[in-house]
């Protein structure tokens, strides 16, 4: 069963700066680890088909209940996909400057029309309806009583506009859990700042098993010259699914623990991850991955979403 999922967003969204251009316009995304991450915190809330244990053990089985993607800009009608990677020098100086390609864009190439490349305009299509700001924050250290300023980056979108991410629902059991931990996920917020309402929004959930263009992007295409571009982010469970990739992107996934059952304050191990847009030779699973720090595995441990949401296309 396959979803869309959009959010459309009740104030700023306020995310990492390395998502952010030098026009300071979102060009990353709002990965899948950090949904996962804010989906996990609402399971843990409500009584679930199974606790959080036999969820990674079944995210990690060859059958895997559920996959999400990373969340990606739309507006309106027009809903944006990381540009591939591309497997030449023409795919790769395109995605300089653009981050993404229109759904309708992205099918065509997926379909092998390369010349649709060059009649693509070289600049981020989000900059139309995604304002970046900045805002200045402070912290206090408690101990020596010192002020520590810093700057938060974050986003605005125009009416008609947000995030959106797919979701593919393999054991139909937990879809009514999973749809209510994304509306709970919608009150939380995701991002910083959510103390201060920053990250909220309304989702809209509907099914896209009936839309030509949706079922399209996930047909099982075949010849010599397919490969499989990543919708999330992914981090292969072995060596052989790693080997698999052919034009990618790596990014450093760390940061700080949130969980609701423990107050204490520590960093996760660093976890590196085949970026979106990546492709592979064939479709890989990925992995959850264990990034718990040793001292921290009295509490519960802690996982990184990795598994790879695979579209196939003549790239």
């Amino acid at each position: 069963m396959l979803f869309l999922i959009k959010l459309n967003f009740k104030g700023t969204l306020a995310v990492g700066g390395n998502e952010f251009g030098e026009s300071n316009v979102l060009r990353g995304a709002v990965h899948s680890d950090t949904l996962f991450s804010g989906i996990v915190n609402q399971w843990v809330k409500i009584p679930a088909a199974y606790d959080i244990d036999h969820l990674i053990s079944k995210l990690n089985s060859n059958s895997p209940p559920f996959r999400i993607s990373s969340a990606f800009p739309y507006h309106g009608t027009e809903y944006y996909l990381p540009i591939p990677r591309g497997t030449d020098e023409l795919y790769m100086d395109i995605s300089k400057d653009v981050p993404y390609l229109e759904l309708s864009d992205f099918l065509e190439l997926a379909n092998g029309k390369r010349g649709r490349l060059a009649k693509i305009p070289r600049k981020n299509p989000a900059a139309e309806f995604i304002t970046g700001l900045t805002s200045p924050r402070v912290t206090i250290d408690r101990l020596a009583n010192v002020s520590n300023p810093y700057q938060l980056t974050g986003c605005k979108m125009a009416e008609g506009s947000g995030l959106y991410f797919l979701l593919n629902i393999q054991d139909k059991t937990i879809k009514d859990t999973l749809e209510l931990c994304i509306r709970m996920l919608g009150d939380a917020g995701i991002g910083s700042d959510r103390n201060v309402g920053y990250g909220t929004f309304d989702p809209e959930i509907s099914p896209i098993s009936d839309d030509s263009n949706w079922t399209e992007l996930f047909l099982d295409r075949t010849g010599e010259v397919i490969s499989y571009c990543t919708l999330s982010l992914c981090c292969p469970a072995n060596n052989s699914e790693a080997k698999e990739a052919i034009s990618y992107g790596i990014i450093s996934r760390n940061g700080w623990i949130l969980s609701n059952s423990s107050f204490v304050q520590m960093k996760r191990r660093e976890c590196k991850m085949f970026s979106e847009g990546s492709l592979f030779k064939s479709p890989i699973k990925g992995c959850a991955a264990d990034v718990t720090p040793s001292v921290f595995r009295q509490e519960h441990n802690v996982y990184r979403y990795g598994l790879g949401m695979m579209v196939a296309g003549a790239w």
